[in-house]
């Protein structure tokens, strides 16, 4: 998430743009929201204009447990408002600071309860923000990975077809 720059359509609808709680409440419920689901180890930045939440994330898969970098950026969200009443008032690009952090609270809030209570998982609910390390040291989202390697999406299929064989083996000692 970058700059977002509302219509009028999504203006009218926007919910939360009438709130009164500040980005700094909104910051401390963040924190608290997190450590409520057990997410101990975060960093919450702002750098260079942009707000960044970032967290590991633990995901387990048939017994095998791997830590992803969960890393989430607070949107900006602006609106084309004008400067003072009338209907030919010139019009300013505002930003909407505490709608954008309170709409990222309810964002992350409602991924965190869906894991929580079961009706959705990890991976799902943060695929796209799922960080890691290519070997030529680069950092990459899961999500960004696949959407730039979709035409090999397919070959995915191939791998469901493989049989899985489970053998015993006995050791002979040699004499």
């Amino acid at each position: 998430m970058a700059d977002i720059y509302l219509t009028k359509e999504q203006w009218n609808r926007l919910p939360y743009k009438s709130t009164t709680i500040k980005k700094g409440k909104t910051h401390g419920d963040i924190i608290g929201l997190l450590e409520t689901h057990n997410i101990k180890n975060y960093q919450l930045t702002s750098y260079q204009g942009s707000d960044q939440l970032a967290f590991p994330l633990t995901i387990k898969r048939e017994d095998v447990e791997r830590e992803f970098s969960i890393k989430l950026m607070i949107p900006k969200l602006y609106y084309l408002k004008p400067t003072h009443r009338g209907r030919n008032s010139p019009k300013t690009m505002t930003y909407l600071e505490n709608t954008s952090w309170r709409m990222f609270w309810w964002y992350l809030k409602s991924k965190l309860e869906a894991i929580e209570f079961g009706i959705s998982d990890e991976v799902r609910e943060f695929m796209y923000n799922i960080n890691y390390a290519l070997p030529n040291g680069r950092e990459v989202s899961l999500g960004q990975a696949i959407m730039n390697n979709i035409d090999q999406v397919g070959q995915l299929a191939a791998l469901e077809e493989r049989k899985v064989v489970n053998v015993d083996y006995v050791e002979v000692e040699k004499k």
